[in-house]
């Protein structure tokens, strides 16, 4: 049976108001979250085959961080639309 997981980008920075939404990088809170959502992941054996990730700073560093605890070999790709 497949699986779909829906995982949201971890808590974002609002530090700096010239960025651009799109450019919003995570908050320190959002950076020691994304591994323990990760662990959670990995408690349940739960590994993605395929990632599908909006381009936007902070869903992109969110699933990089996830991404150095479930291990290599997973399919990640970006679409504007998911933004």
């Amino acid at each position: 049976m497949k699986t779909l997981l829906l995982l949201r980008h971890a808590k974002s920075s609002w530090d700096d108001p010239s960025l651009e939404d799109f450019d919003r990088p995570l908050a320190p809170r959002g950076e020691k979250a994304a591994p323990v959502m990760a662990a959670y992941l990995a408690s349940k054996g739960l590994r993605p085959d395929l990632v599908l990730c909006s381009p936007a700073a902070r869903a992109r560093q969110t699933w990089a961080l996830v991404a150095q605890s479930l291990g290599d070999g997973i399919a990640v790709k970006e679409l504007q639309s998911l933004y």
